[in-house]
């Protein structure tokens, strides 16, 4: 049950990677923060070691809120993180997850219900013969029959394709960010607030036209042997700081996505969001806050940070 509420997450890392490829190779032509070496483009020079990362400081009355971009899918090397992150959580009474992955309830059938065709379509029936191929014969590769998902919409069996790139990832959701801070969350007995749920998710994924559906999906089966060396480079360019760098790769792809995508996915989930924590600032309740949400919330328009800024808040960068 874990791995699928996981996916359902990293599907929005992974979706919007998709599209980064040929803007990836043009930007490391260009050098400066956005550029990359050689020996990084083939991953060779990828190593997870730093201390940087994406933090930001509200304070209102006696309340305070930090909001922490992080990383669905993380490395080993990354821990501990920048002190200044961590002492933010220290401080904190409550942690504010996108969702909190212990303490959902997945009914899978009732997904795979909703994840199904209304009519007599097909998967086949949706997706070029080109493309249909390519995802069959990645299926097989994996040892899967790409017949077992012909009933389901393209964006379930996205989140399906989704799971195998994270797997030949050097990254793994194991030691995603969010989640290093849910479990310590737990232990430290911390009060924990979601921000969103799953239910949501799903029915933003559920809800993209045929057209939007489509056009992901076959971007991730195009684009299929290139994710797991773009994932490591975003958790290269995390947790180095590169802000420059990860924004141009969430950026890329959102713009591959199309505006249907980027609107569902970013910019009407960072708008709620930012109600969410405009509504835990005004309540002044003297506590103070960790929300902790992937960085394409804090890094691309309109942002998290920026919807508080355009509120009216003073909104600071820690690190």
């Amino acid at each position: 049950m874990m791995k699928r509420v996981l996916s359902l997450s990293l599907l929005f890392v992974v979706m919007v990677v998709t599209g980064c490829s040929s803007a990836g190779n043009e930007s490391a032509k260009s050098g400066g923060e956005g550029g990359r070496d050689t020996k990084q483009e083939s991953g060779e020079d990828l190593h997870y070691d730093g201390d940087s990362g994406f933090l930001w400081k509200v304070v209102h009355g006696d309340t305070t809120l930090y909001v922490h971009g992080t990383t669905h899918l993380g490395h080993e090397d990354f821990y501990p993180l920048a002190p200044e992150i961590e002492e933010a959580y220290e401080h904190s009474d409550v942690v504010l997850p996108e969702i909190n992955m212990f303490e959902v309830d997945v009914d899978e059938k009732e997904t795979l219900k909703m994840a199904s065709f209304e009519d007599d379509t097909t998967l086949k029936d949706v997706l070029s013969e080109e493309s249909y191929t390519k995802l069959s014969k990645i299926f097989k590769d994996n040892g899967m029959d790409v017949e077992d998902y012909t009933d389901y919409q393209p964006w379930y069996v996205e989140s399906v394709l989704a799971q195998l790139n994270y797997t030949k990832s050097e990254l793994t959701p194991e030691y995603g960010v969010d989640l290093y801070f849910l479990q310590r969350s737990l232990a430290d007995k911390k009060e924990i607030v979601e921000l969103e749920s799953v239910t949501m998710q799903n029915e933003l994924l559920r809800n993209f036209s045929m057209d939007t559906q489509v056009l992901t999906l076959e971007n991730s089966i195009h684009t299929y042997e290139d994710i797991p060396a773009f994932l490591d480079l975003i958790g290269y360019n995390w947790i180095h700081g590169k802000n420059e760098a990860l924004t141009e790769q969430l950026q890329a792809g959102f713009e591959d996505m199309g505006d249907e995508y980027k609107q569902a996915v970013n910019d009407t989930r960072n708008v709620h969001m930012a109600d969410k924590l405009d509504e835990i600032l005004q309540k002044d309740d003297g506590k103070t806050y960790f929300a902790i949400i992937g960085s394409a919330h804090v890094l691309i328009d309109p942002s998290v940070p920026g919807e508080l800024e355009e509120k009216g808040y003073r909104v600071e960068r820690i690190d």
